[in-house]
């Protein structure tokens, strides 16, 4: 009998709706301590959100800790690690985590991921690669976005490029993003940087959409996105400053 695929029940469309409501207010809060209010939020989100609640309390985390930042984040990594080894260790063969509970599996390994990238570990590129190649349906824009935007930020422009494009036309084209939307909005951003990075033949097609960028945030006052046009014009802002 075949192996059923992991998160068949699953359409990419559905995987991508998990990523955008990952802030929504259910969401089990970031502790307000000396140890956590150094990390990022989103790490810090990643994170907890591997574990139950009563995981939680058992982690050997000092909450009033003041180490360095790194010390914190390679204990987070190395918790995680311990929590995949062991779910791993609990499933039966032939079965895999992957297999069984392809949500845990890639909610673990993602988390890795983060915290892999926020520590310039050169592992991350291959914990990012892993998650493109296992993806089991391959139209989920989410984990090739992850690896596009670490590929920026190692240099690796036109294949940041190449990986982005068909992202930004996936999500154009659906009917609850389109781009005006922040994802859209994000894989626009995410081409102009690997553009711009590619030296001055590729500048004028990066300030052009640039400008497109500009435009499509001024214009999204009265869409369903309007909400967003603030922190859209400051992520602007940043990306803007990131080229100078």
């Amino acid at each position: 009998m075949a192996t059923e695929s992991p998160a068949s029940h699953l359409t990419a469309e559905m995987l991508v709706t998990l990523e955008m409501f990952k802030d929504s207010p259910w969401e089990e809060p970031v502790p307000v301590s000396p140890f956590w209010d150094s990390i990022d939020y989103s790490i810090a989100r990643n994170f907890l959100g591997s574990f139950t609640h009563a995981e939680r309390a058992q982690l050997p985390i000092d909450e009033d800790s003041t180490a360095d930042q790194q010390s914190k984040l390679i204990l987070l990594l190395r918790l995680l690690q311990k929590k995949l080894d062991e779910e791993e260790a609990a499933t039966s063969p032939p079965s895999s985590l992957y297999t069984s509970n392809y949500h845990q599996w890639y909610r673990l390994w993602q988390g890795i991921y983060v915290l892999q990238d926020e520590l310039n570990l050169p592992e991350a590129e291959q914990t990012v690669r892993m998650l493109v190649d296992k993806t089991p349906y391959k139209s989920n824009p989410v984990p090739s976005h992850m690896l596009a935007e670490h590929l920026v930020k190692v240099g690796k422009y036109e294949e940041a490029e190449r990986t982005k494009r068909p992202i930004r036309a996936w999500m154009d084209a659906r009917p609850h993003l389109g781009p005006s939307s922040p994802q859209a909005l994000n894989a626009r951003r995410l081409i102009a940087q690997a553009l711009w990075g590619q030296g001055p033949s590729r500048r004028s097609e990066a300030e052009a959409l640039i400008a497109e960028i500009h435009w499509i945030v001024e214009e999204m006052g009265e869409g369903q996105f309007a909400v967003y046009q603030a922190e859209e014009r400051r992520l602007n802002q940043v990306m803007m400053a990131t080229l100078q």
